[in-house]
């Protein structure tokens, strides 16, 4: 059944050859879309990591239909690069067919793209702020933020929360040491729950904003992604290296008008 919330304004057939590769003409404001940060014009070319070879309609089925926890996994083509998303229900967004060149590119990078088996894909969350440092968030809950809370926030530099755990290991340990070991409980307990929401609002507070949101196997690969849609972009650690620098554009001296280079030269004199 056709989700109403997602059309499709597809071109005369006659007039365009139709093939499966779908492009996004447009997204509603507030969409599911929108959420995964992708963008007017991108393709999905891949479901599940085969190649769609149906109809728009088979196509939003099979994304209105996808299991809500596990959601379905889309390979995106976008400006010549392929990325992958899992998304948990219908996106917001009108398709169209995509152009023959798109449609051809995107094929040719596809099979030239091994991709794994989708069990070893975990969702990453990319903040960038406008030096183009970049922090990736793992979404996937992380056991050390509850076995070994202090050492989870110096990994992720959360230095503020790690300076309040210590505060209140430091208080109540002096107070009792069941004091201290039930604070240490209930504190592993909240960075269980509260982690991703931690780190999405710490980096916030740092002026970083949301930029892409990738499935992926390692932050190593998120990197890889990142960097081929911003040559710049920085990371710590970085797993890809340092930005390629600009070659430096040779200045132009300026002329003062006093200068004497500025100064027409007198014309000759002409003896009598």
């Amino acid at each position: 059944m056709l989700n109403p919330a997602e059309t499709t304004q597809a071109p005369d057939a006659a007039a365009t050859p139709q093939n499966s590769v779908f492009t996004i003409k447009d997204m509603r404001p507030i969409c599911r879309g929108r959420t995964l940060r992708l963008q007017v014009d991108d393709a999905i070319i891949a479901v599940d990591g085969q190649p769609f070879t149906g109809d728009v309609d088979l196509l939003l089925d099979l994304i209105y239909e996808c299991d809500p926890q596990t959601g379905i996994f889309l390979t995106i083509f976008r400006e010549g690069c392929l990325f992958h998303v899992i998304a948990r229900g219908p996106l917001g967004c009108a398709f169209e067919y995509a152009k023959p060149e798109i449609a051809e590119a995107a094929s040719e990078k596809l099979a030239e793209t091994p991709i794994a088996p989708r069990d070893e894909y975990r969702i990453f969350e990319v903040l960038r702020d406008i030096n183009r440092k970049c922090v990736i968030i793992d979404t996937q809950p992380s056991m050390l933020a509850m076995l070994a809370s202090p050492v989870w926030l110096i990994q992720n530099r959360l230095w503020e929360v790690l300076l309040a755990v210590i505060l209140i290991y430091g208080a109540t340990l002096t107070v009792s040491w069941m004091l201290f070991v039930i604070a240490v409980v209930l504190l592993a307990l909240y960075f269980r729950q509260a982690q991703l929401t931690l780190q999405r609002s710490f980096n916030l507070m740092r002026q970083r904003q949301m930029w892409m949101i990738v499935a992926a196997r390692s932050v190593q690969e998120v990197q890889e992604v990142c960097r081929q849609f911003d040559p710049k972009s920085t990371y710590n650690p970085s797993f890809v290296g340092p930005p390629e620098e600009d070659e430096a554009k040779q200045k132009k001296r300026r002329r003062r008008p006093g200068s004497p280079s500025a100064r027409p030269s007198a014309a000759p004199v002409q003896p009598e």
